[in-house]
């Protein structure tokens, strides 16, 4: 802004009569498309960054057929475990040279349909998927898949076939009501499930494992927030539970049931034991340390980074990458080994 007026905007052409060069020879070093004697080269850098300038990069875009970007669509942000996927696949793409856009859909399919059709507009390379709805969001990966290279992360629309990195649900619930088995006593602290609504395929597959464990467990469903995992434990304090071994889908559930076990002066592990599922984001903050399911988050978001860099390397593979990672379980003390 100059005298309250917008400047006019910085052309190609200008970086080239401030450098004293060709508009060619600014093409060639602002795309990298060919080599350029590094004197040259540094006198359009220069120029540019005096200047001002930046790239017209949809521009760009449509004349080379690539924007070197992709999206990725969260259901949630504030939910501590997708911020921390959309930090870790950020981190993974800063090694190439491909930016990440970040859309969260706040767990609205209109809002998820929204963000993809504002994705392709911009000409993105590919879409990495958290879908909302394990079923209802199936149109929407579809409608990403139809245009792009299209990767599902963590969550599945199972209809839909597409690349899918995630972790072992099963495994990891099995993890934990094993631990369970071997450490709690059962006929004084019960075991009472409080996870999501079976909605999404983490939250379904989740649920299922623990069911086979402990079909006749009282259960309940609500959402992924520490707001539901607080409020379902101040239900079941009122119902008159008073010691249980309270399993959880998810670290941020586990962490509103600690807040509420406390606030009614009960103790964890003596009265309650807790477990999470993630091991990533807030968990760090339970007091006392959450014994949890820890995700290979890195692993997942450095495949996401394989699978895209191959597609643009011209890999003519045709099938789709299915990796599903191995969670281990980390012991802590909100539910610790049975000692002798």
């Amino acid at each position: 802004m100059a005298g309250g007026q917008m400047r006019p905007k910085v052309g190609i052409h200008d970086v080239a009569a401030r450098a004293g060069v060709s508009i060619a020879t600014v093409s060639r070093v602002l795309n990298q498309s060919r080599p350029v004697a590094p004197e040259l080269r540094e006198r359009v850098v220069s120029a540019a960054q005096e200047l001002g300038y930046t790239a017209n990069l949809l521009g760009r875009a449509l004349r080379q057929g690539r924007s070197h970007s992709i999206g990725l669509l969260v259901p949630d942000l504030e939910n501590p475990f997708f911020a921390t996927l959309a930090q870790q696949v950020s981190r993974s793409f800063s090694r190439s040279n491909i930016d990440v856009y970040v859309y969260s859909a706040d767990n609205d399919l209109e809002l998820e349909h929204r963000a993809i059709a504002s994705f392709l507009g911009r000409r993105v390379d590919g879409l990495v998927l958290i879908p909302c709805d394990e079923t209802q969001s199936a149109a929407n990966v579809r409608m990403a898949s139809q245009s792009v290279v299209t990767i599902q992360l963590d969550r599945l629309a199972k209809s839909v076939k597409t690349h899918f990195v995630g972790c072992d649900n099963r495994h990891g619930m099995r993890l934990v009501t094993t631990h369970v088995l071997e450490v709690a006593d059962l006929s004084r602290q019960p075991v009472v499930f409080v996870g999501a609504h079976p909605t999404s395929s983490s939250a379904h597959e989740r649920l299922d494992e623990f069911s086979k464990a402990f079909p006749s467990a009282q259960r309940v469903l609500g959402s992924f927030s520490f707001e539901f995992g607080r409020d379902a434990m101040e239900r079941l304090i009122r119902q008159g539970l008073r010691a249980a071994t309270v399993v959880t889908d998810a670290d941020i559930i586990a962490l509103g049931v600690i807040a509420s076990v406390h606030s009614h002066g009960f103790a964890v592990p003596d009265d309650f034991r807790v477990t999470g599922f993630d091991d990533v984001g807030v968990s760090f903050l339970a007091q006392p340390a959450l014994t949890t399911v820890r995700q290979p988050v890195s692993q997942m978001t450095d495949t996401i980074v394989d699978i895209v860099l191959a597609r643009f390397g011209g890999d003519d593979q045709t099938g789709y990458v299915v990796r599903r990672f191995t969670p281990t379980l980390v012991v802590r003390d909100s539910s610790p080994a049975r000692t002798t």
